[in-house]
């Protein structure tokens, strides 16, 4: 099995049997969705870095892709903070 690096970033590994279901919100332009745990998995690895998931889901923010640093995107994900 191939394991991938960590480099200190959260895996949907370290969250599995903690949540079903990952939320995504950004307070700054009002986009959510949530995600089942199980598909991502499925989809990207038990090992895939949770960050890396989340900057392919976003990158179509129009505040993202302007790339400007006084008015980022705030994508984040707010159940993570009750189980990490």
């Amino acid at each position: 099995m191939l394991v991938m690096s960590r480099d200190g970033a959260i895996t949907f590994r370290d969250i599995v049997d903690k949540l079903a279901v990952l939320r995504i919100t950004c307070d700054k332009c009002g986009r959510r969705g949530w995600y089942h745990l199980h598909r991502l998995i499925e989809r990207y690895g038990i090992d895939a870095k949770l960050f890396d998931w989340s900057d392919e889901i976003t990158a179509d923010c129009p505040r993202k892709r302007a790339r400007n640093l006084n008015d980022q995107y705030g994508a984040r994900c707010p159940d993570l903070s009750k189980v990490v």
